[in-house]
């Protein structure tokens, strides 16, 4: 047998009050980001930052298509979806 590919990836885990499910996010895929409110925001992720602790939020710095960076707390994201590149 032989590693024939290997994909950096994140692993988002989402959560409602009944039930929870883990997604595979690619490293370097386009994301479209859905907030509590509503808003949305298309980008790419530069960096997380995991907190140290279950009770502190996890960090999200995302890059946009146009360059700017936006700083993402996990308790406001609604949704994560992967589009296609």
């Amino acid at each position: 047998m032989k590693i024939v590919d290997v994909k950096p990836c994140y692993r988002i885990t989402l959560e409602n009050d009944n039930y929870g499910v883990e997604a595979y996010i690619g490293a370097d895929s386009k994301l479209r980001i859905t907030f509590e409110d509503g808003n949305t925001l298309t980008g790419y992720i530069e960096c997380v930052e995991y907190g140290t602790s279950p009770d502190e939020n996890d960090t999200l710095i995302i890059r946009t298509e146009d360059g700017r960076l936006f700083i993402l707390l996990g308790n406001q994201i609604e949704d994560i979806e992967e589009l296609p590149q």
